[in-house]
């Protein structure tokens, strides 16, 4: 990644940060811009989180999902955070990234309390991430399932976009795996694709009020794509640009 696109991306956060109300921003913005820096990351780097932020900035601004001030910033964290921590061969990266943000919130919340109210609900929103579904409901939960739903569906999106974003989607998830040998790569990602079709919905706010042809015609693009790369892999290919 460029000097430029790092700068980018830490200017970014950091003007996120300074919008919560985060006192001297700058002492937490860069270990942000070197995780997702780090050189063994394709996919989980600068470039998802910015177009997870892309699209939900979109999404606002077209109504297509509405967000109080507090819901909105809860995702932004979580679309920060969630994959603070990534290492395509552990099994515990969701986790780690929820303790390492819990850890950022505590450490702000020495000097002020302004993160409080996002430490536990962005902590959800991150587990959710795990199985990528919606948990069972809890009288004391403060996240409604339309948000959780927005919030994996954003994480999700890319599974519905051009063909040649996809293909670039699909080889840099192949390069994450690169230590596992092409036989083992196929396999597995064969399973996770054939996970993916075999659901009711793809994406879970499919159903959205007043929104149903924009959600439908994600969903059926993101079949589209997954078919296609499952076709490759099943056919002894790599998906190629």
């Amino acid at each position: 990644m460029s000097l430029l696109a790092k700068y980018s991306f830490f200017h970014r956060y950091l003007e996120f940060l300074q919008s919560c109300g985060v006192p001297d921003p700058g002492r937490y913005s860069q270990p942000m811009g070197d995780a997702y820096s780090e050189p063994h990351r394709s996919y989980h780097n600068t470039t998802h989180i910015n177009f997870m932020l892309d699209k939900l900035a979109q999404d606002v601004s077209s109504e297509i999902v509405k967000l109080s001030d507090w819901e909105g910033k809860c995702v932004m964290f979580a679309v920060w955070w969630h994959d603070f921590v990534y290492n395509p061969q552990a099994k515990d990266n969701e986790i780690q990234s929820i303790i390492a943000w819990e850890r950022f919130v505590d450490q702000v919340s020495e000097t002020s309390p302004v993160l409080e109210p996002y430490k536990t609900p962005v902590s959800s929103l991150i587990h959710c991430t795990i199985k990528h579904s919606i948990p069972s409901p809890t009288s004391d939960s403060l996240l409604s399932p339309a948000l959780v739903s927005y919030f994996l569906d954003l994480d999700l999106a890319i599974l519905a976009t051009s063909r040649d974003i996809y293909t670039a989607y699909a080889n840099n998830i192949r390069s994450e795996y690169q230590s596992y040998s092409i036989a083992d790569y196929r396999n597995g990602r064969i399973a996770v694709l054939k996970g993916f079709l075999g659901r009711e919905r793809i994406f879970l706010t499919s159903n959205i009020e007043g929104k149903g042809e924009s959600m439908e015609a994600m969903e059926a693009r993101a079949r589209q794509n997954i078919n296609w790369e499952l076709g490759e892999l099943e056919s002894g290919r790599l998906p190629k640009s």
